[in-house]
């Protein structure tokens, strides 16, 4: 499994965090990570996913440079 920790104290884009939980939470997708659980420790939201060997996709684009045609399969899948 992966573990993304989320700092709530001072976060000040709490509804963006809410609103990614809550689309993972609601969609299965073998094309997607997957939500498994998620926890309260302390002042951190921690959300368990599958884990994905690769990094994430915000870090592979910013170190790639992608073609349209390359960024329509991705959203496709």
């Amino acid at each position: 499994v992966a573990i993304k920790k989320i700092n709530l104290q001072g976060l000040r884009k709490k509804e963006l965090k809410v609103n990614e939980f809550m689309v993972m939470k609601m969609n299965k997708n073998s094309n997607l990570v997957n939500f498994l659980d998620s926890y309260l420790v302390d002042k951190q939201f921690w959300l368990v996913m599958e884990y994905m060997d690769g990094g994430t996709l915000s870090h592979v684009i910013s170190k790639t440079y992608l073609s349209e045609d390359e960024m329509a399969a991705i959203s496709r899948e």
